[in-house]
């Protein structure tokens, strides 16, 4: 049983990641803003122009991210838009002579095309992976997997994420429990889940060096390996081996994950940070909640209640109306006359759910929500001190429509878990701090604390 006395064990040996010999640049292609939530000093891309990859190979740092926002889009968008991403990376990368690593940044909490991203990254490379390597943990979200299951916690008990109301996505939905058995679920039954490797969390805490090398040397074509790990230090070991093998052998893997192991792979984890620092003017600040999760509403409701923020609700039916442009202008107009005042505003969704038994279509009426949101940011001619965006296909959207971010850079985190771009000087508004809140991250009362402690 998961308990808080494993989570927390520890043997504090001395762990040698030897990242900077690894001589790999790491690329990490994000489904949604929220997975820079663990890293600090590295910039990121909304757009994947040769000129951009170009830039980020030649980065000092050894990792870049590129936003796909993928997770806001079909399965066919997503193909395609991964094919023309992988053919890019591999022209640049080839044209400067250097090795790479892709990391499938994904939702801990199993959302997302978690199966096909790879799979066609895979499809599309010129010689293929001889592995992919799943690794949802996202520590600071308390999301862990042991024995091949993958929990969150909830509450004081710790929970299969397949028992969550992630799994009851409308999207995204799965059954499964075991990682495996989900990972085949996701395949389409391509996968068995009786051929996936499992790195246990036994082989990491008793350092179980060559029996993981040997599961390493035994992939080929594509074979899937769940790894557990509880906390840091059991990711710091896996990451640890996995460098010193890819030093000397050569093979292909590319990773599923979510924060904790890019957090592992990077020269320059995150810190918090304080947003007074980059405050550019006494104009109020706009919190954007498109989110709809259940943790997301419990911390509006919080911040509604012990909170002085002003307030303005956008009615989601209003997306199916003709007068939803007029009503747009409408809500810009309140927003614009609040910050002008030197006041704070939070813009949140009715907490209606519009749903269909079409996935594709609960895909496009969450886009129209956020396109709406979006719209609201765009017409705004004057500058927030600050815009923290709540939810991944918001925020988003709210970074590459509302504020055309091209290159922004990631200096921390807000708290942990949540992070902060500084935009850069294409972008709307320059230099300010951005902040993407993750639906699924905090207790009740952490959107209320940020607030207070920043605004």
């Amino acid at each position: 049983m998961l308990n808080e006395q494993l989570i927390n064990e520890k043997k504090q040996d001395k762990i040698n990641k030897n990242l900077k010999n690894l001589n790999y640049k790491v690329i990490v292609l994000d489904d949604d803003p929220t997975g820079t939530q663990t890293v600090k000093d590295l910039p990121v891309y909304t757009d994947w122009t040769e000129e951009l990859l170009m830039d980020g190979f030649e980065q000092s740092n050894n990792m870049f991210y590129i936003l796909t926002n993928s997770r806001a889009l079909n399965e066919q968008e997503t193909t395609i838009l991964h094919q023309e991403i992988s053919e890019k990376i591999e022209k640049v990368a080839k044209k400067l002579n250097t090795r790479y690593l892709i990391i499938s940044r994904g939702d801990s909490t199993l959302r997302g095309h978690f199966y096909l991203e790879p799979k066609v990254l895979n499809d599309a490379s010129n010689t293929g992976f001889d592995a992919i390597f799943y690794l949802p943990e996202f520590f600071e979200g308390e999301r862990y997997t042991y024995n091949g299951v993958h929990y969150l916690k909830e509450g004081e008990n710790y929970i299969p994420v397949s028992q969550s109301e992630f799994s009851k996505d409308t999207t995204f939905g799965f059954k499964s429990e075991t990682m495996a058995d989900f990972i085949s679920e996701k395949s389409n039954g391509v996968l068995d889940s009786n051929d996936v490797y499992h790195i246990s969390l036994q082989n990491i805490r008793q350092r179980e060096h060559d029996e993981i090398f040997k599961i390493f040397d035994d992939l080929n074509n594509l074979d899937a390996v769940v790894v557990d790990a509880l906390n840091d230090e059991d990711m710091d070991y896996f990451v640890a081996c996995l460098t010193e093998y890819l030093a000397t052998k050569d093979k292909k893997f590319i990773f599923r994950t979510a924060a904790s192991f890019v957090k592992a792979i990077c020269e320059t984890p995150g810190e918090i940070i304080n947003l007074k620092q980059y405050k550019q003017s006494n104009h109020g600040g706009v919190i954007i909640v498109g989110s709809h999760v259940k943790k997301s509403t419990d911390q509006l409701k919080h911040l509604l209640n012990n909170t002085n923020i002003k307030s303005l609700e956008f009615d989601v039916k209003q997306v199916t109306k003709d007068t939803l442009g007029d009503y747009i202008n409408e809500k810009a107009n309140e927003v614009e006359n609040i910050i002008l005042s030197g006041k704070d505003v939070v813009i949140y969704t009715s907490r209606d759910v519009i749903k269909t038994e079409d996935l594709n279509n609960n895909l496009s009426i969450s886009t129209n929500i956020s396109n709406s949101l979006v719209a609201i940011i765009s017409k705004l001619k004057i500058q927030p001190n600050f815009i923290i965006a709540k939810g991944g296909i918001t925020s988003s959207d709210v970074a590459t429509k509302g504020l055309n971010i091209k290159k922004a850079q990631v200096i921390g985190q807000i708290t942990k878990g949540v992070p902060v771009w500084l935009t850069g000087e294409e972008a709307k508004y320059k230099k300010m701090p951005y902040v993407i809140f993750p639906g699924n991250v905090g207790e009740v009362d952490t959107l209320s604390e940020v607030y207070q402690l920043n605004s």
